[in-house]
């Protein structure tokens, strides 16, 4: 390594810990070829909530609003608006219906035929078991596509989920993916990526020195327990404000109202900081690292990198505390915060010798629905409402939909009341467990006894059981073995075509009314995965190189993401369907 090189990574990371500058007025002049692109993702961040905070910002996402093209119509048009969906569209430039992605578990024939089993969106086998990785992921990302066109070009990617890095990154095991560890406080990957030779064995050096020296414990020795939130700018009181009084909605492993203290969580510390705005704060201290590094090297050695970034701590906030709380407004300037140091350094990138451009995309997986009780209060009419499926199984401390409508299921077909006819129900998907039938009535008022009950009688009672039990939440139910009827047209039949899997999508969609919510909490905290504006309306902007400031208002989709990096770069995406965003 040159004594050049050296200085030019010493002098990136130094500007990286720079105090914040004001935010410039536009993007600093670009000339070169692109030599890095950085995709970030904030998760479960829709365009109203981005926007809707934007007097408060003060570094990053100030730089990002004025500085660049802004498509301010982008919708998802999938049902199941989730994280592991979203993020492999944004990877992919594709739906569900094409890279297979359907939500952030399904249910899935086992290998042997001998019935269903949960599957969770990164499983895949492993050498000793089960890893997580992309195996599920049925076609290439752009990351993929890039690394095909360009072998010498590096794609590393970071994230507080598993599922965040790994779908933007991709199926490639050369690619550098980690993210954070609830179990230890620190950054894993797994055996699905190489980390024993070339630039996987730098970046796992480079992950093992910022462990020891960031994260764990030494963090905990630097931060502390307390969350509290930032301090109030002057003007404070004339910025738009979250919404009060909602703390009963709330879920309180960290306490209810600042200050939250870490230690209370029962998972541990580390799952605490999960569970707060610190584990953005890591992401972008393990992002500047790896811009730094000289091993990494990335946008320095002549050929354009790719660097993806998944901030997840708005989501989980969100979740937690609801999108409309004081602690996902704390979230978010803290993110400002640490998009502005990131953004100081590909500055300092932009600019160093040999110049070139350096690109910024920016999207998200979801958005969020609002709390069905500040809707009601703001309306003051009673819409909206909850509906509780548990994390897994059928049982729940409280009464929940799948355990309601097995029990209306096998009074309705006189079934013996051991049958579980639904096996589960993840984000909006049914899935029958089709192993337990035929099954022979029993005597009741269906008529006489032995008569076999088959999945086509599931379907004839299924829609109008859901209607009798949950009809103020449910506009309709989709049976998949109707597909071929379903409207055309017709929103709601649009975006669970665009979600349909053959076999990951169960045999029936739930179709949810407005403001109604999917949670594992009977009354408290928030949720996503609808096709409703709040769920799909998400920011996309490109920031850099031949990106100009403005607003564009002509319809768009996440699935845009990676057809125009692709088209940037001059590489190839057969199996996207969004389209390029680059103006010539």
């Amino acid at each position: 390594m040159s004594p050049k090189t050296c200085l030019r990574g010493a002098w990136i990371a130094l500007l990286a810990l720079l105090p914040l500058a004001p935010a410039a007025s536009a993007a600093p002049a670009q000339s070169g070829p692109v030599k890095l692109v950085v995709i970030v993702s904030v998760d479960g961040l829709s365009w109203t909530r981005l926007t809707g905070y934007r007097d408060w910002y003060e570094a990053g996402l100030k730089r990002l609003l004025t500085e660049s093209q802004l498509q301010v119509n982008t919708n998802y048009g999938h049902l199941n608006t989730e994280t592991c969906p979203g993020h492999a569209s944004l990877g992919t430039g594709a739906p569900p219906r094409v890279h297979g992605i359907t939500a952030n578990q399904w249910f899935e024939m086992k290998p042997d035929g001998s019935g269903l089993r949960r599957l969770y969106c990164t499983n895949q086998p492993g050498p000793s078991g089960t890893i997580a990785g992309p195996a599920n992921l049925r076609i290439p990302t752009f990351a993929d596509r890039f690394v095909e066109a360009s072998p010498d070009s590096r794609v590393v990617a970071f994230s507080g989920k598993d599922r965040g890095a790994i779908f933007l990154a991709g199926k490639n095991p050369k690619h550098v993916v980690y993210w954070y560890d609830k179990q230890t406080g620190g950054y894993v990957s797994s055996a699905a990526y190489d980390s024993e030779t070339g630039v996987g064995a730098a970046a796992r050096d480079m992950v093992r020195r910022f462990n020891q020296q960031w994260t764990g414990a030494y963090f905990r020795g630097r931060n502390g327990t307390v969350w509290s939130p930032l301090p109030m700018p002057a003007n404070a009181a004339s910025l738009p404000q979250p919404e009060p009084n909602i703390g009963r909605f709330q879920t309180p492993d960290i306490g209810i109202g600042f200050d939250h203290d870490l230690a209370l969580h029962p998972g541990g510390y580390f799952n605490a900081v999960y569970n707060s705005p610190f584990q953005d704060q890591l992401l972008a201290d393990l992002a500047l690292t790896a811009l730094a590094d000289p091993d990494l090297a990335l946008g320095r050695r002549g050929v354009p990198d790719v660097l993806a970034l998944s901030f997840s701590a708005h989501d989980v906030i969100s979740h937690n505390y609801g999108n409309e709380s004081a602690e996902t407004l704390d979230v978010l300037r803290r993110l400002d915060r640490e998009l502005g140091r990131i953004l100081l350094s590909l500055d300092a990138l932009a600019a160093a010798e040999p110049r070139g451009q350096v690109v910024l995309a920016l999207s998200a997986d979801h958005g969020f629905t609002p709390l069905p009780e500040v809707t009601r209060r703001k309306s003051g009419k009673r819409v909206g409402g909850r509906l509780m499926v548990p994390d897994s199984g059928a049982e729940s401390p409280y009464p929940n939909m799948q355990e309601r409508l097995n029990r209306a299921i096998v009074e309705e077909l006189c079934l013996p009341p051991d049958v579980q006819a639904i096996f589960g129900i993840e984000g909006w998907t049914v899935a029958y467990d089709r192993k337990a039938f035929p099954r022979k009535r029993i005597a009741g008022p269906c008529g006489k006894p032995g008569k076999n009950v088959t999945p086509a009688d599931l379907d004839r009672v299924f829609p109008k059981l859901v209607q009798r039990l949950y009809g103020e939440e449910v506009e309709k139910v989709l049976l998949i073995s109707q597909r071929a009827q379903w409207p055309a047209g017709d929103k709601a039949a649009d975006f669970a075509r665009n979600d349909f899997d053959a076999p990951r999508s169960g045999d029936a969609f739930l179709i949810p009314k407005n403001n109604v919510l999917m949670h594992w909490d009977p009354v408290r905290g928030s949720g996503h995965g609808s096709h409703h504006e709040y769920d799909t309306h998400v920011p996309l902007l490109f920031w850099g190189g031949p990106f100009q400031p403005g607003e564009n208002a002509d319809p768009a989709a996440p699935y845009d993401l990676a057809p125009t990096l692709a088209d940037l770069l001059g590489v190839k995406l057969p199996d996207a369907t969004g389209t390029s965003r680059l103006r010539r």
